[in-house]
């Protein structure tokens, strides 16, 4: 009877046990300042090793991983592990870890024009429009120079993600390779004005906390979860995206009804505040789909 008792527990135990979350990679969660409102990480070592990364973006510019490359002289694709994107809604930097222990990345940032900056000990490379810093062999920064230099100046005061950014981090789960969390306070997505996508700046205003991720292991699959002010609010923010998938669906060829299809596998649901929005795209159309919402890759 003991023995069947134990079974019955640790069975028990292993049904409620809940999936590991997304973790941030200790140097950079360091540096997280304790007024974040916003937190957006790419873990690029393993997005770069999925299909749909491959198919799909490995050809397409994509702005922040090209200005980091272009600031460092490193590879994203080889040499940069990891991304997080820190902001408080007024300002923000780029963190990124990678390989960066190189003798020669000093003289070639200066021999590529990047004015060197000294500041408390550290050396800045760039302009009045943006800069980057190491801060160690395999860590840097990059932003606007009173951003590099708030970090620098609070660097030891930062002890990883504010209660709740901590816990909204807890509602990823640890295969995303791409996520965001939003924590509250004034938000503009930098997101094209005349793409699809830039009508998600108008639901942010009802919007109080959210987080988003992707995992493109086996297709385009994420959850973009929005929990708002007030029961009206949810409900604006459930119409919008109804809308939103309406507009994708209207706006596939007649010739592709396969694509077509894809949009039954998009789907919203509201409970009272918090709204959830499910993307399952198979690894077969997701170039097709993304293809229509980001336009083409070249």
């Amino acid at each position: 009877m003991r023995r069947f008792l134990l079974t019955i527990l640790v069975a028990t135990a292993a049904c409620t046990t809940k999936p590991s979350s997304v973790k941030v990679d200790p140097l950079l969660d360091t540096l997280v300042p304790s007024d974040t409102v916003l937190l957006v990480g790419t873990r690029l070592e393993k997005l770069v090793k999925t299909p749909v990364y491959q198919k799909n973006f490995d050809a397409r510019q994509i702005p922040q991983i090209e200005e980091f490359s272009r600031r460092t002289g490193i590879d994203p694709r080889k040499d940069l592990w990891e991304l997080l994107f820190v902001s408080n809604a007024k300002n923000g930097v780029l963190l990124g870890r990678g390989h960066f222990a190189d003798e020669m990345m000093e003289p070639r940032l200066e021999k590529e024009g990047a004015t060197r900056m000294g500041y408390k000990g550290l050396n800045l490379y760039g302009n009045d429009q943006g800069a980057v810093v190491l801060l160690s062999p395999t860590l840097a920064a990059l932003g606007r120079v009173d951003d590099l230099h708030n970090l620098i100046d609070h660097k030891s005061e930062s002890h990883g993600p504010p209660p709740a950014m901590a816990a909204l981090l807890k509602e990823i789960p640890a295969n995303a390779q791409f996520w965001a969390a939003y924590s509250g306070g004034p938000l503009h997505l930098p997101f094209d004005p005349n793409s699809n996508l830039a009508n998600i700046n108008k639901l942010v205003s009802s919007v109080e906390t959210g987080t988003l991720y992707f995992d493109l292991s086996t297709g385009l699959n994420g959850i973009l979860t929005a929990n708002c002010s007030s029961d009206d609010g949810g409900e604006q923010v459930e119409s919008a995206f109804k809308a939103l998938i309406g507009i994708g669906r209207l706006s596939v060829p007649k010739n592709q009804p396969d694509l077509a299809a894809v949009y039954n596998t998009i789907r919203v649901t509201r409970e009272s505040k918090r709204v959830k929005l499910y993307i399952d795209v198979p690894e077969a159309m997701a170039d097709k789909f993304l293809g229509m919402w980001l336009g083409s890759r070249h």
